[in-house]
Parts: structure tokens; sequence; C-alpha cells
């Protein structure tokens, strides 16, 4: 009902509106008469494309035209259904394939140029004697002050064989040198990380995305653990956004009984339906399993946790996965992009499908997964009920839900501003310098070494002179995360090495901190028959 005190708009008013919409949302026309295209959908959008071709005001880039429909007619189906041009493809393929053509360093950007984090052992920037806290100032003679994230790709990578000279300028020299480097083949790890924990007996491995490579490292990884006692394994699929559903079928299949379903897809078309196994070949020997997961973990991540989690092998902790239960099948074009399309969808062991609903936007899709709230996660009563291997309930609704919901926090404005502007790592980089001579080995550095108070003042004058307000309050509510983040980035340049920084982050982090607490039950879980063996 309207409200007869409310002052109406104006005649006037309404039609100046009027004229507004269609000023601004219809434009101007001409006194041509609007062309009505007849036929199939091809004949239609082909009369569409050649008045473009023929009346667009300017002469359109018909390459532009063709990816922008491709692009289209994708969105429309999927989120996961997308076009990847020429030069996005070959990044992609050099990650999943697991190496590139390059000189081998691991970097951070400041606005004065590339600041080498570590060389990769083995390669030709670490045969020339790079190391770590190195500036590039200049690539061929060009100053790299302001230099981008993809400038530095396109100009240190290229073909094997083929040289690049950097401009390095080292803390303990004087001068800039030159170094001329040829090109190799560099590695690109997916296991970002794999050590013994404190504890002597728990191994920890992180995988960061599943590569062609991931099930081999992962092998090597897990014997060299095995060889130094390792009696329980974490498997941090954290932040690991999937890949190859392959690879993730061999990493199943490492910690699962040989003949015991891993995944099943199903598509319509033909070739797209399959059910994997795990292989007794590839079993590894039995010790129990924590597979640690949030909301980056997706795809391939989920099908290994689901996998675990509904057989009992063992436990899932930290927060709901993404829920990507679709799997995209590359479709080759001619000039090197390629068409990722959706050609089937797969379901856990138990018969799961996690995909999450998609009838949003593409923003919304990605951000209500990426920012749900994962301290009071309430599973809906419409949500389909599963049985894992002894009986527990799962559930098919929006990603893997862990058999423990660990929130891992958040930070204080002060916090935020002082790990997004980076100036934790770019402060603990010029620290790290000084303690290059640190006689310490890296177990007592770990357990005993601090950060001195003189040292947390010159990080407030750092951050303050960065243009960042300090609040002390807040400095000591995140103080203890801080300091980790700070002690880690030490670590790994000092010990020359990013192992050295997962070991220092683990030591707080509150979901691996439920993990270790959850070993026994993970190892009783495993260990109890099924649930029609029990009768």
């Amino acid at each position: 009902m309207s409200d007869p005190n409310r002052k109406q708009p104006s005649l006037r008013g309404l039609w100046l509106a009027a004229a507004l919409v269609l000023a601004f949302g219809l434009g101007a026309y001409s006194s041509r008469g609007p062309m009505l295209f007849k036929g199939t959908s091809f004949e239609r959008f082909d009369g569409v494309l050649q008045e473009v071709l023929n009346t667009y005001v300017d002469k359109p880039d018909l390459e532009k035209l063709e990816a922008g429909a491709i692009e289209g007619m994708l969105k429309s189906l999927d989120p996961h259904s997308v076009y990847i041009p020429p030069r996005d493809q070959v990044r992609i393929s050099e990650e999943l394939d697991g190496e590139f053509t390059g000189i081998g360093i691991q970097f951070d950007l400041q606005d004065d140029g590339i600041v080498v984090v570590s060389p990769i052992p083995g390669t030709p920037a670490a045969r020339l004697g790079m190391r770590a806290g190195d500036r590039i100032i200049a690539i061929e003679g060009v100053s790299t002050f302001g230099i981008t994230n993809q400038d530095v790709i396109d100009k240190l990578r290229g073909p094997k064989g083929t040289q690049v000279t950097v401009t390095v300028k080292r803390p303990t020299e004087r001068e800039p040198f030159d170094l001329t480097i040829t090109r190799g083949k560099i590695p690109i790890h997916s296991v970002e990380a794999a050590f013994m924990l404190a504890d002597g007996k728990t191994g920890y491995v992180m995988i960061n995305q599943f590569t062609s490579v991931t099930a081999d490292e992962l092998e090597l990884a897990l014997k060299t653990l095995e060889s130094r006692g390792m009696e329980a394994l974490l498997l941090d699929l954290r932040g690991n956004s999937g890949g190859y559903l392959g690879q993730a079928d061999e990493v199943a299949d490492r910690f699962i009984e040989g003949g015991l379903v891993i995944v099943t897809t199903d598509g319509r078309a033909r070739g797209t339906d399959s059910i994997r196994r795990a292989s007794d070949s590839a079993t590894r020997p039995y010790y129990p399993v924590i597979v640690l997961v949030n909301s980056g973990s997706a795809s391939a991540s989920e099908i290994v946790s689901g996998a675990i989690q509904d057989h009992d092998r063992g436990l899932v902790v930290g927060e709901p996965t993404f829920g990507k239960g679709l799997v995209q099948q590359p479709l080759q074009l001619d000039d090197g992009a390629v068409v990722r399309l959706t050609t089937s969808r797969w379901f856990t062991p138990s018969g799961r499908c996690v995909q999450r609903p998609y009838g949003e936007t593409l923003g919304e899709y990605y951000n209500n997964a990426l920012e749900q709230d994962t301290s009071n996660v309430e599973i809906p009563d419409t949500a389909e009920v599963f049985l894992t291997r002894t009986g527990r309930k799962v559930y098919g609704w929006r990603g893997i839900q862990p058999d423990y919901i660990v929130d891992p926090g958040s930070l204080s404005e002060l916090g935020s501003k002082l790990v997004r502007q980076r100036v934790l790592i770019n402060w603990a980089r010029d620290y790290a310098e000084d303690l290059k001579m640190l006689d310490m080995p890296f177990a007592r550095f770990r357990d005993e070494w601090v950060l001195s108070a003189s040292g947390v003042r010159d990080l407030r004058r750092y951050a303050e002179k960065e243009g960042i307000k300090w609040d002390e309050a807040q400095w000591r509510e995140d103080r203890s995360f801080l300091l980790t983040q700070v002690k880690a980035e030490i670590a790994q340049r000092v010990y020359n090495g990013r192992d050295y920084l997962w070991q220092i982050l683990v030591t707080d982090d509150a979901q691996i901190d439920e993990a270790l607490r959850r070993i026994e039950e993970a190892d009783s879980l495993a260990r109890t028959p099924s649930e029609d063996a029990r009768g």
C-alpha cells in the first residue's frame, strides 16, 4: 500500500528519468531499422558476426571476437568450463608438467628490483653461485625497478641453452656484477615440503598442486620419512586447488588397500565413465594418516581426502573444502589456446558428489567458497547422507566436511597490514643478513631462538616508516603468530631452503596442533573392522 503523505515525483521528473535511462542504457539510434536474424542458432550467430565485421564503428579484431564468443558460450555452462588463451596455457602447462626452462631461482619482488629468496639446488643459477639475498637490479642492462612478476617470468625464462645476463647486487660486495646464465630445465616441485616434526615420529608432507610428477615426488618423500622412523603422517592439502585426476588417484593409492574404490566418474560422452581402484603394489606400509584441508582445497585434493575419509583410512582436519566435483577435458586449439570443457562428475567411494551449487555469478561462486564461516558450519537437513566403511555419516554437500573443523583464527587490522603489505617478509629478509653466520644447528634455532626486544623495536620502526600505524594492543593480540612468520622467513634465508620456512610455520598452527592430538584416534579408526564385518 502506498503512503498518501509521501511526496510524489512530478511528471517532469518521471519524463526526465525515462529519458536518461534511454540515453545511457540504450544509446543513440541511427535511422536504420532493426535487423531481424532468422534461422538456426548458428545462422543467427553468423548473421550478427557479419554485421559486426561489416558495420561496427571501428575495425574489429577477429581473434578477440572469436575468443569472446567462446568465453561467453562456456560461461553459460559451469564455472570450470573455460577458455585459456595461448600465453596463459604455456604457463599452466609448465606448472602441470612439473618443469620449465629458465635460470632457477625463487624470488620476491621489491620496488628496487628482484630479491633472490633461494636458488633452486642443481639449477644454472645455483651452479654459478647465486645466493639468497642477492638482488637482481638489471636484466640485459635494463633496470628491474618496478618490474612485474610476469615481466620477470618473460625475461628469465626462455629456450634451453639460450643465455641471459643479470646484474647482481650482493649485500657483502661493494659493486654490482654481471652473471651470464645459460638457461636449463628447472623442476617445479609439487611436494612443497617434507620433513619430520619435532616429536621425531610424525612426518609432514605438503602437496601444493597435483602435477604430472606428484605421485613420484610423494613416493620419494614417504620413503625418506619412513627411513627416518615416521610412525604417523600429516598430509597437508590446504590451499591445493587440484590438478590431474590421475595423480590424485595415485596419491590416494599410497594409503588405501588394493581393490578398494578411490573415485568414480560419470559423464554423458563415451569414455567419461570410470571406476578407479587402489592397487596393492602402490600401497605404502601402514601408519595413521591425517589429511589437512581448507576452503582452498579443491578437486584432486577433495578426491584424496574424500577417499581417505570414506574408507576410514584416517581423519580429515581443518575447514570445509571448496566443493569442485566436476572433471574437465582439455581441447587443444590450433593457435595454442585450450578449452577446458566439463565432461563428467566425480564421486567419492561412498557415492558423494561434493560439487557446490553454481547458479550465482562467478564472483559469488568463488567468494562464497573461499570466505565461508568455518566457526559455525551447519549441515542442512536436505543434505544427502552417506556412510563410511565403519558406518560413520558423511554428506554430499558443498565439499568435504572435515571430521574435526578447526577455525584458523583471524588477524587484527595491524596484523593484516603487516602480512598483506609484506612488511614482515621485507624486514626479515634484511635482518637475516646479519644472522648469516649464525653458528646454531637448525633444530636448536627452531626450539630456542626468539626475536630480541631490540629486534621487535626495529621491526616497529620499519613498519612505521612504511606508513603503518602501530597499535600496541593489536600487536600483543597477534604477537605469537606474527613473530612465527618473521622467524620462518629468517630460517628460510639463514639455512637456505623453504623446508626450513615450513618447519617453523607448523610450530604455531592450530589445525596442525589438533591433527597431532587426533593421531591415536585416526589409528584406532583405521584398524576398526568394517560395519558389515561387525554384525
